[in-house]
């Protein structure tokens, strides 16, 4: 999974969640809010992308834990929305598991004009 956060130059401070790896290279397959955005946002978000399928399980695998990725979306946001000078942030991958998840690589790009 990919989640992370892109200033766009109309909307301001907008987060991405989608299939992370070198999936969100090849298939592009993420779904965007502008910032701040709730939990139902945050819900939309994870069912609007293709590969929403994996993460309710397949192949024996457990489902992946969405009200834990649904936080971690949401605290995001209100980071994005309480931090000012950011210009970008990239969490890729990040690990989902039946029971929590996990950042395995970060990047936070800060804005050289603040």
């Amino acid at each position: 999974i990919i989640m992370g956060m892109i200033k766009d130059k109309s909307f301001g401070p907008v987060v991405m969640f989608g299939l992370g790896g070198i999936f969100v290279e090849v298939l592009k397959d993420v779904s965007f809010r502008i910032v701040p955005i709730d939990k139902e946002d945050a819900v939309q978000m994870m069912e609007e992308i293709q590969g929403r399928k994996l993460l309710g399980g397949y192949r024996g695998k457990e489902p992946a834990d969405k009200e834990t990725l649904q936080k971690m979306l949401v605290k995001l946001s209100d980071f994005v929305d309480a931090t000012p000078g950011i210009e970008e942030i990239d969490m890729n991958p990040v690990f989902a598991y039946s029971e929590g998840a996990a950042v395995v690589d970060a990047r936070i790009i800060l804005s050289s004009e603040e």
